[in-house]
């Protein structure tokens, strides 16, 4: 089996309902530029397109890491999704981000300030965290990295105009509850491992030049999780609250 089988086996998973069982090593993607390789490959063979992408690294200033969400997969909210679309849902509260134009790939690097200043709204997400391998999560990160970053599907709140909402909002930290059933799954401190997720906007529109791969306005892009993973094993409704940024709700039928 070749990485190539890798993608063709993810396809099939993602369009039959079949987890991937077993992974032969020689399978697995050597190093992070071929689990990108199929990540692009996924989408191609799925016949659809790029609807948005999530990325994140897990502590301030690491190694960041993303992969692009099948159009598909994303979703306005309130939606009404079925929770046996999915192998496994673990619910994330995340902050989002559409840029406001069309960003070129370019041999020079794009600094902070050039991205941040191509941020056009900014949203309330919850991520379905999801994986096509039966033996997840004891999946080797570079297989996980090709299968989306374990991403089922993302459900956008309403967005907000980015440059007035951002000289006042707590992006490392803020207020903010996720509820199934009325009941709180938020225990403890909250907050995003990256810490400000804005600056993951920057390593994003650089992997995306060096990939040869246009950043478009209406993709949405979700930074990471402020209450960890919540796995949740039956239909239910489910809410979060960003407050001061919006709310998104899911009816898991």
């Amino acid at each position: 089996m070749t990485q190539y089988d890798l993608a063709t086996r993810l396809v099939k998973a993602r369009q039959q309902h079949r987890p991937v069982e077993g992974l032969p090593p020689d399978s697995l993607p050597p190093d992070a530029a071929s689990a990108y390789a199929i990540q692009q490959a996924v989408i191609a063979g799925l016949g659809t397109t790029t609807g948005g992408w999530k990325i994140g690294a897990k502590s301030p200033g690491a190694a960041a890491s993303g992969a692009p969400i099948p159009a598909p997969c994303v979703i306005a909210s309130p939606a009404s999704i079925a929770h046996s679309g999915f192998f496994r849902v673990l619910l994330e509260l995340e902050v989002a981000f559409r840029f406001s134009e069309s960003i070129e790939p370019r041999n020079l690097a794009y600094a902070r300030d050039e991205v941040l200043a191509r941020v056009g709204a900014v949203l309330p997400a919850i991520e379905i965290v999801d994986s096509r391998f039966a033996e997840w999560p004891k999946v080797a990160p570079l297989a996980q990295l090709a299968d989306a970053q374990n991403n089922g599907a993302l459900i956008t709140g309403p967005s907000l105009p980015y440059a007035g909402f951002a000289r006042t909002f707590d992006f490392v930290s803020p207020e903010l509850d996720l509820t199934f059933n009325g009941t709180s799954l938020v225990s403890g401190a909250t907050g995003n491992p990256a810490g400000d997720p804005r600056e993951l906007l920057v390593w994003f529109v650089n992997h995306c030049a060096a990939m040869g791969i246009a950043i478009e306005p209406e993709w949405t892009i979700t930074t990471g999780t402020y209450v960890g993973a919540h796995r949740i094993d039956e239909p239910g409704a489910v809410h979060g609250h960003i407050y001061g940024l919006g709310e998104v709700d899911i009816v898991l039928t």
